[in-house]
């Protein structure tokens, strides 16, 4: 449902785009000065609509994307600072486990089961 949501919606306006770009090749100069449009003070050299639209599409990309890394610090910290003290909790944890285990051994529980039992020599 929703790749034909997405064709719908997006292939069309992909198609119109394309559209717009190609119809309109030919160079074009952003003048940044409202006073003056006949010899504006701050204008681009001439280049084509589509890379002027596009380096708008990838400065907006780049900026967008930047917001989006910038919101989620906190949220990177967080979990940066539970890893970490997962990991200590995991190291203490290993640690209380073997004095558990060391103090609830009996000397009975030192001999392994697979070792057969030793011989005692006896003076007669």
């Amino acid at each position: 449902m929703k790749k034909w949501l997405f064709r719908i919606i997006w292939v069309p306006v992909l198609v119109i785009a394309v559209l717009f770009l190609v119809a309109n090749r030919t160079p074009v100069i952003i003048s940044l000065d409202p006073f003056n449009p006949d010899n504006p003070a701050l204008s681009t050299p001439p280049i084509f609509l589509w890379v002027w639209l596009m380096l708008m599409l990838f400065i907006g990309l780049a900026i967008g994307s930047f917001g989006s890394w910038l919101s989620g610090r906190e949220s990177r910290a967080q979990a940066r600072d539970n890893r970490r003290e997962i990991k200590t909790l995991k190291k203490e944890l290993a640690v209380m486990t073997a004095r558990a285990e060391a103090a609830t051994k009996t000397p009975d529980d030192e001999s392994d089961p697979d070792d057969p039992p030793k011989l005692e020599a006896k003076s007669l």
